[in-house]
């Protein structure tokens, strides 16, 4: 009996190491991308009341209809798509300011779980806002913005994924660092496949306000673990200097500090690639943010006139084959190939270059949903589409692999009490971007419907295109790098005497006796009969002294 509570307590202990972020990052995710789903339902329906009646609103959903009425669905579609600019700014605003200046150095000062809890808590206020609005369907679509702006002071979005990545990448070692990241990237997109899978189903089966219900309900459960299960990681104390007032504590020091980060001095090489690398997924982002602000409309559009549930399933499974792909195929690709993370970063921009050209020229259901054929045959079994071909797929597998592979590597260029403010420069320009690309994609895409409304997926192949670009750059770069490193490793030997004497002083100082005691290496070098010396000359002593061992 003693023996099997030893080994069930050493059985929890070791779930309790390997499971960390992954389930509040589940729940979070879960209830994000189901109320984006409904709320997207939820703004479209508003903008068509806002120009017609209920009647009119209601047919609306119907294919025929829809032909007969191509001007007046294109009004809504371009009501819809102002809204949506207006929602995202109200949102994405205050959520910069909060990532940039507070979350991220509050987990590197305070508690790496503390910025985990405030978007989970963001985000309930926010269900509970929209699910206010959505008993009352005929309110005005002004009246979503509340909920918008307080679910961005909490951090919103991007503080989990800051706070996440920085919590994860804190307690893993190098090697394994990539693998942990990938499956917390695993956890974000099964979580998107649940929700957006269902989504659609859900409202039209039991309603936005009862769907709002459930997304409270998993914010809830995310707050109740990170607060009652979630180890706490707390970084090192840093130096305090004084007395000072909260608001120097707490708002400007936040502020010098994530200021210092960036204008650290850091290795030019290793600089470049970092800057080149926020560049790389930055531009990820901007893409993968714009396809999902226009791809409800761009699918619920004639002639491809998805239902809420056709555009669920697409998306859930979309996200399956993702997170398939992250806990699958990445774990192959790093520990049983060796593939590099630049390497890894290249192959997933190509495959996201070319799923996003098959949207833009996606002029059915059947084409869109081409790009999912071989990876998951559920989804056509779920909606039958007639004449679908098994040779003319282009899967969407690989989508997630630059996302994990850029950020494990930027967690590598920096120090492991810096990942909190790296993370939320991070978040912080993702942000940006997102602001960027809700005017770019949701201002332009309204233009596009007189003439080619894939144009904004065409645009976003060719950012990618470019992003790869950079992506081989970072890849040739960082392999001569390693090589010139390596080289230096081998020709050791040959550096002067100078060289090799400072690197064994260095070596020295952590010269062991007896498994305990650490003896720095001056007390062998510097007797009390040096007190005469100059610094100098204690230096060129030790030197000396160190060259004739050799």
């Amino acid at each position: 009996m003693a023996e099997n509570r030893m080994y069930s307590g050493s059985r929890c202990s070791l779930l309790r190491r390997l499971i960390t972020v992954e389930p509040i990052v589940f729940f979070y995710m879960f209830g994000v991308f189901l109320q984006f789903t409904a709320f997207l339902s939820l703004t479209y329906d508003k903008a068509c009341l806002m120009l017609y009646n209920a009647t009119f609103c209601t047919a609306m959903d119907n294919k025929s209809f829809q032909q007969q009425h191509k001007v007046e669905q294109d009004n809504i579609q371009s009501e819809a798509s102002y809204w949506l600019i207006v929602t995202n700014v109200a949102m994405t605003v205050p959520a910069i300011l909060s990532v940039f200046f507070f979350m991220g150095p509050w987990g590197d000062k305070v508690d790496r779980k503390l910025p985990l809890l405030f978007p989970c808590a963001g985000a309930f206020l926010y269900g509970l806002s929209n699910l206010v609005n959505a008993h009352f369907v005929s309110w005005p679509i002004p009246l979503l913005i509340p909920g918008l702006i307080l679910n961005g002071l909490c951090g919103g979005y991007g503080t989990m994924l800051m706070a996440s990545y920085s919590y994860i990448t804190h307690i893993t070692r190098e090697t394994n660092r990539m693998v942990r990241v990938g499956v917390v990237g695993a956890m974000i997109y099964m979580a998107a496949t649940i929700s957006v899978f269902i989504s659609g189903l859900l409202v039209q089966l039991i309603g936005h306000v009862n769907v709002f219900v459930i997304v409270c309900a998993c914010m809830g459960a995310g707050f109740v673990y990170g607060v009652c299960i979630l180890p706490s990681v707390v970084p090192e104390k840093q130096e305090q200097h004084g007395d000072k007032s909260w608001c120097d504590k707490f708002l400007l020091s936040t502020v010098r500090e994530t200021w210092a980060f960036i204008v650290k001095p850091r290795d030019s090489n290793q600089k470049l690639l970092l800057a080149l690398e926020i560049t790389i997924l930055n531009i990820v982002h901007m893409c993968t943010s714009g396809e999902g602000d226009i791809l409800f409309l761009y699918l619920k559009r004639s002639p491809r006139s998805f239902t809420r549930a056709q555009y669920g399933y697409f998306k859930g499974s979309e996200n399956f084959t993702r997170s398939l792909a992250l806990v699958t195929l990445l774990p192959l690709l790093k520990r049983k190939l060796s593939f590099r993370d630049s390497t890894i970063i290249i192959i997933g921009l190509i495959f996201k270059t070319m799923t996003l050209v098959t949207l833009g020229v996606a002029d059915s259901l059947l084409v869109v949903f081409l790009g999912l054929r071989f990876t998951n045959p559920l989804i056509l079994n779920l909606c039958p589409i007639s004449g679908t071909s098994h040779k003319a797929a282009i899967p969407a597998l690989l989508q997630g692999f630059p996302s994990a592979g850029l950020r494990s590597s930027m967690a590598g260029r920096v120090d492991l009490k810096e990942h909190g403010r790296l993370f939320a420069v991070v978040a912080a320009t993702q942000s940006c971007v997102t602001l960027a690309t809700t005017f770019i994609f949701n201002g332009w895409y309204p233009s596009t419907l007189a003439y080619f409304d894939g144009t904004l997926f065409i645009f976003a192949a060719g950012l990618c295109v470019i992003a790869t670009g950079i992506a081989v750059f970072v890849h040739i770069r960082s392999r001569r790098l390693q090589s010139k490193s390596n080289q230096s490793s081998i020709h050791g030997a040959e550096a002067t005497p100078e060289d090799r004497a400072a690197s064994i002083l260095c070596q020295e100082k952590q010269l062991t006796i007896n498994d305990s005691d650490t003896i720095p290496v001056q007390d062998h070098l510097e007797p009390t009969t040096l007190n005469g010396k100059n610094d100098d000359n204690k230096r060129v002593d030790k030197e000396n002294i160190v060259v004739q061992r050799l």
